[in-house]
């Protein structure tokens, strides 16, 4: 069996980007006005520019992509497919999966410039190749207890704004098809529902499905959700 790191490495490749002295997007203005306003540039200033390659890289864009076709995942487009190929990783023992479409890489785990006003789940910002992305724990945000070693990054670039979302492990991909899949999940996973877009049945195991466009709202909404 083919461990995770083999996959991508035959299924995904490295964006070759570097967006440095590019205009801010409208989401990337309206996250620095919320959390930085008059520190900005000091706090931008503390965010050494990272460029991962190597060994500390995990995984890239998928095949053929180019990074503007992250952009174009909607949940909606995604429940209207037969299968979907996803990547899943562990959070304290509980798996839980994205897209590929919507992951632009997986980075080893590098410490974010603190932001002054940000809210617990919202860990910092790190500079990646040039864009201003802020580090989301997904432990936090999905009210899972306990502690966990954060140890790797998964990179998601959406509607504008690109985030990464801190994870323990990488655990699998999987090619899940409609017969397995679950997308009215509401009632069935309770607390904090919306940040699921549905539930992936493999075997025994039922794997949650994260809503990157959930996702992307609540960082821009300041870390609430709405249980």
């Amino acid at each position: 069996m083919k461990t995770p790191e083999q996959y991508f490495v035959e299924d995904v490749r490295l964006p070759d980007v570097d967006d440095a002295g590019r205009a801010l997007t409208s989401a990337e203005q309206a996250f620095l006005d919320k959390y930085l306003g008059v520190e900005r540039e000091k706090v931008l200033a503390q965010a050494k520019r990272l460029d991962p390659r190597g060994e500390d890289v995990v995984a890239g864009l998928a095949p053929g992509a180019a990074a503007a076709a992250v952009e174009e995942h909607s949940d909606e487009k995604m429940r209207s497919q037969s299968d979907i190929r996803l990547v899943s990783f562990s959070l304290l023992g509980r798996e839980y999966a994205l897209p590929i479409t919507v992951i632009q890489e997986v980075i080893r785990f590098v410490k974010p410039t603190k932001l002054p006003s940000a809210p617990p789940c919202i860990a910092g910002i790190i500079n990646l190749r040039g864009r201003v992305t802020p580090l989301v724990s997904l432990r936090l945000l999905l009210g899972i207890p306990g502690e966990q070693e954060d140890r790797f990054i998964v990179v998601c670039r959406h509607r504008g704004l690109q985030i990464g979302l801190m994870i323990n492990a990488v655990s699998t991909m999987y090619k899940a098809s409609g017969e397995d899949l679950e997308w009215n999940v509401e009632g069935n996973v309770g607390v904090n529902a919306q940040l699921l877009m549905g539930l992936y049945k493999s075997g025994e195991k039922l794997i949650s499905i994260l809503s990157i466009d959930n996702l992307v709202q609540v960082v821009l909404q300041g870390g609430r959700t709405h249980a």
